[in-house]
C-alpha cells in the first residue's frame, strides 16, 4: 500500500497531514512576515542613529568671517562608524562643498525637501549601498541662505542585524512548529481513543449480542453511536423476525412432510388397484401442497427482504392485475367460474415494487379461486372515488365464495392462520405485508349481494 492510500485510508493519518499542512503553510508566512518585519526594526534603529548624526553635524555647523565652517562631532562619528562606514559632507549656501567627501551625490530637489525636515533615502556611494540622510540648516549669518548637511552611512551592519533577528524568529517558529504537530499528534491521537473503544467493545462482542453499546463518548460521536444502536435493534428485530419465520416454516413444513411420508408409506403396502390410485392421487395432493407451502415460504422470504430495500419505481396496476389475473385463470378450469375483470382504459400508477404487488395480488386470487368462488371471480381497479373508498389507487378481488368470518379478519393477516383450516395461512399474512411496506392496507367487505371482496388500498 502506498503512502497515499495509507493517508486516505486512515483517519488519523489524515488530520495530521492536514495538521502539517496548515503548521508548513503558516510557518512559511510567519517566517515571511518575520523577515520583513526584521528588516524594518534593523533599518528603523539604524535610521534613528543616522538622523541623529545628521542633527549633530547640522548644529556644529556655523559661520566664521562669512565663511561656513564646522566643527565635526567626533561622538556622533564614532557611534556611526562603529557599526559601518561613514561619509559626510557640508554644502554653504552658495553650493560650495566646505567639508567632507565632494563626490557624495546631493539632489536639488532632496535638498530643497530637506530645509522642512530631515530626509532619509537610499543611496550609493563608491560602488556601495548606503542610506543617506540629508537636512538643511538656515544660515542667518548668511543673509538668509541655506546650508546643507548629507551624511551617509553603509548597510552591512544592519543588514547583519536584520539577519540575525531572522535567525531568531526562525528558531521561535520552528520550535512552534514542532511542539505545534507533537500537541496536534497527541490531541488527535487522545481525541480519537473513543472510537477506539468502540472498536474495541464490538470486536470483543459474541456474534449474537446485538444489546446497545453503553460507552461514555465525547458529544461529537453520540450520534455515531446512536446509529449504531439503531442499526443493531434493527439488526436484531429483522434477525428475531426470520428466527420465529424459520422456527414457524420448520413446524408448518414438518407437517405434511410427515403426512407425504406416511401416504408413501400406504402406497407400498397397498395392494388392491382401487385403493393404490386413490393413494397416488393423496401422494400427488400432498405434493402439491408441500410445493405450495414451500413456494410461499420462499416468497415471503422474498418480500420480507425486498420491502426492506425499498426501490420503488411507477407500476401500473391495471397491468398487474391483467398479468396475474390471467395466469391464475388455470385454477377454476376445474369447475365452471365466470371470470370478469374491469378497468379503465388509462393506466393506474402507484409506485411500488412491482415483484411483491404481484406476489400479494396472486396469493389474493388463488384464494379466491381455490378457497372461495363458487361461480364467479371479479378483479376491478380503479384510481378514484369508488363506494367507500373515497381516493387513491385501489384493487379489488371479488367472489361469491363465503369469504372470512368478521371475527377472523384480523387474526388472517397473521402467518399460518387458516381459519378455514385449508391452506397454508401465508397468503393473506405476505398481502398485508407487502401493502404495509407500500403504505397501504387490505381491507374485507362483504354483503349478501356483491359477495366477498379483499380490496388492495393505496393511499393517494
Amino acid at each position: 500500500m502506498s503512502s497515499a492510500d495509507r493517508i486516505r485510508g486512515s483517519l488519523y493519518a489524515r488530520i495530521l497531514a492536514f495538521i502539517a499542512v496548515v503548521v508548513c503553510l503558516g510557518t512559511a508566512a510567519v517566517i515571511a512576515a518575520a523577515a520583513h518585519y526584521a528588516r524594518l526594526a534593523a533599518g528603523e534603529a539604524y535610521d534613528r542613529l543616522l538622523v541623529g548624526g545628521a542633527v549633530q553635524v547640522a548644529e556644529n555647523v556655523f559661520m566664521q568671517g562669512g565663511v561656513l565652517a564646522l566643527d565635526p562631532p567626533v561622538a556622533a562619528f564614532a557611534s556611526l562608524s562603529a557599526y559601518d562606514l561613514v561619509y559626510y559632507k557640508v554644502v554653504d549656501p552658495r553650493g560650495v562643498v566646505v567639508a567632507g567627501y565632494p563626490d557624495l551625490a546631493l539632489d536639488p530637489a532632496t535638498a530643497q525637501q530637506a530645509r522642512h525636515g530631515v530626509v532619509v533615502e537610499d543611496g550609493s556611494f563608491q560602488g556601495e549601498a548606503v542610506r543617506v540622510a540629508v537636512l538643511g540648516r538656515k544660515m542667518d549669518e548668511s543673509n538668509g541662505g541655506w546650508a546643507t548637511v548629507v551624511l551617509a552611512q553603509t548597510t552591512r551592519a544592519r543588514d547583519a542585524l536584520a539577519r540575525s533577528l531572522t535567525r531568531q524568529a526562525v528558531l521561535i517558529v520552528l520550535a512552534m512548529g514542532v511542539l505545534t504537530m507533537v500537541a496536534g499528534a497527541v490531541a488527535v491521537r487522545w481525541a480519537l481513543a473513543p472510537l477506539i473503544r468502540i472498536e474495541k467493545a464490538l470486536a470483543d462482542r459474541a456474534p449474537d449480542d446485538l444489546k446497545p453499546l453503553d460507552l461514555a463518548t465525547p458529544t461529537e460521536i453520540r450520534t455515531l453511536v446512536s446509529s449504531i444502536n439503531l442499526f443493531m435493534g434493527r439488526l436484531a428485530g429483522r434477525i428475531g423476525l426470520m428466527q420465529r419465520f424459520i422456527a414457524d416454516a420448520a413446524h408448518q413444513i414438518r407437517t405434511p412432510l410427515a403426512a407425504l411420508d406416511a401416504q408413501v408409506e400406504l402406497l407400498g403396502h397397498e395392494a388392491s388397484a382401487e385403493r393404490r390410485e386413490q393413494q397416488l392421487e393423496r401422494v400427488r395432493q400432498r405434493t402439491a401442497e408441500l410445493g405450495r407451502l414451500t413456494n410461499q415460504l420462499l416468497n415471503h422470504a422474498i418480500v420480507i427482504h425486498r420491502t426492506e430495500i425499498g426501490a420503488f419505481a411507477p407500476v401500473d396496476l391495471v397491468e398487474l392485475a391483467r398479468t396475474v389475473l390471467a395466469a391464475a385463470v388455470p385454477l377454476s378450469f376445474d369447475r365452471d367460474v365466470r371470470i370478469a375483470f374491469e378497468a379503465p382504459e388509462q393506466p393506474v400508477l402507484v409506485e411500488g415494487d412491482a415483484v411483491s404487488l404481484r406476489e400479494a395480488l396472486s396469493n389474493i386470487m388463488h384464494n379466491a379461486l381455490v378457497h372461495g368462488a363458487e361461480t364467479r371471480l371479479s378483479v376491478r381497479v380503479g384510481g378514484g372515488p369508488d363506494d367507500s373508498w373515497p381516493d387513491g389507487a385501489w384493487i379489488e378481488v371479488n367472489d361469491d365464495g363465503p369469504g372470512i368470518p368478521e371475527a377472523d379478519r384480523e387474526r388472517a393477516l397473521e402467518p399460518f392462520h387458516s381459519g378455514s383450516g385449508a391452506g397454508t395461512g401465508l397468503g393473506l399474512a405476505i398481502a398485508a405485508e407487502v401493502m404495509k411496506a407500500h403504505r397501504g392496507r387490505i381491507a374485507f367487505r362483504h354483503d349478501p349481494e356483491n359477495g366477498f371482496s379483499v380490496v388492495l388500498r393505496f393511499e393517494a
